[in-house]
């Protein structure tokens, strides 16, 4: 079967066509960045990569090619047996590695020898990153970006992916960092995401979004975690209408446990050492107090202290008292809320 190899521009614009996206580069190179929905299936491993690459320098290239082709032939049989075992007769899967070249190359030449139609990423994955680098650095938004505002606990994550789920072109920002952006943003998440694969995900989403007349993100700080956000992003974040989002205390607590109550020792532990991180403003008394709570299970009281002691004291929004919001919604029912943004939304595009 004649190899299908297919650019990162065509392959982009709809990788719902693949039924698997395969990474077949290295763990490390991998866990540094990849095409979203990939899957690591490594013709070489990172120690393996390393002997090839040392044989290169201190022998040479045959030697190297004739090491490399042994690992990667026995590695490719390991995967067939595992990964690629039951896949059925029409499985569509998407290959690349670095360059496209000989990694690629090969697992696509076996998938295709056994039916499969396989597609290999020309150009590899450094084709798809230079993509991604050149069209969010000439990127500019001409349609305005709404932003949800609201004190810790109002449940703007929880709106937006509804508002996802409904259709509304928004932005999960913090489903594409892997990371709250809070001092407790992280836990119960693992590894956040890259900026690189942060960025990759960015980019599909831009690009799902062209022609809308407008997005809706949740309001951000420049950065999300270890993620920073670009700057024509944060800048049309800051520009955009603001709508304020409102729940009264027992509401935003109960969506507080809700996302963060530990479920094991290890997550009430990291609860706990987030809480210990804010002795600079909370004191050393008071957050050896909050910890003591969570660690003891009493997690309702401690969502309760830390919203009045600290997000409400600290993260105080100055457009309330100005004026600046386009709009006020009373989040307590979340469904309700949901459709008075839509109402609002609908409002813009009707009159745009």
């Amino acid at each position: 079967m004649q190899q299908q190899p297919i650019g990162a521009v065509e392959a982009l614009s709809d990788l719902a066509q693949f039924d698997a996206i395969i990474d077949v580069r290295s763990p490390g190179e991998f866990a540094d960045d990849h095409l979203p929905r990939a899957i690591n299936c490594p013709v070489l491993d990172d120690a393996q990569r390393v002997e090839v690459g040392t044989l290169h320098k201190q022998v040479g290239a045959f030697e190297a090619r004739r090491r490399g082709a042994a690992l990667v032939a026995r590695n490719i049989a390991l995967h067939l047996q595992s990964d690629f075992s039951r896949k059925p007769r029409h499985w569509r899967p998407l290959v690349y590695c670095w360059r496209g070249g000989m990694r690629s190359n090969s697992v696509a030449d076996v998938l295709e020898t056994l039916g499969y139609p396989a597609w290999r990423l020309a150009g590899g994955y450094k084709a798809f990153r230079r993509l991604v680098v050149r069209y969010l650095a000439n990127y500019s938004f001409r349609v305005p970006v709404f932003v949800l505002n609201g004190l810790t606990g109002v449940g703007k994550t929880m709106i937006i992916r509804e508002l996802i789920r409904l259709g509304v072109p928004a932005l999960d920002l913090e489903a594409m960092a892997g990371h709250r952006g809070s001092v407790f943003g992280g836990v119960g998440l693992g590894a956040p995401h890259s900026q690189k694969d942060f960025e990759a995900l960015l980019f599909l989403e831009l690009r799902r979004y062209q022609g809308s007349s407008y997005l809706v993100v949740e309001g951000e700080g420049k950065r999300i975690g270890p993620i920073v956000l670009p700057d024509f992003l944060f800048a049309a974040m800051k520009q955009g209408p603001h709508i304020l989002l409102e729940a009264i205390l027992d509401v935003r607590v109960a969506r507080i446990l809700a996302e963060y109550q530990a479920t094991s020792t290890e997550q009430a532990e990291e609860l706990a050492a987030a809480v210990l991180s804010l002795r600079g403003r909370l004191g050393d008394e008071k957050c050896a107090d909050l910890a003591e709570k969570i660690c003891s299970g009493r997690y309702a009281e401690a969502a309760i202290a830390l919203c009045r002691d600290y997000y409400d004291c600290f993260y105080k929004d100055s457009r309330r008292a100005t004026g600046q919001y386009l709009s006020v919604v009373d989040v307590d029912d979340l469904d309700q809320g949901v459709q008075r943004i839509m109402m609002i939304l609908a409002k813009y595009r009707h009159s745009s």
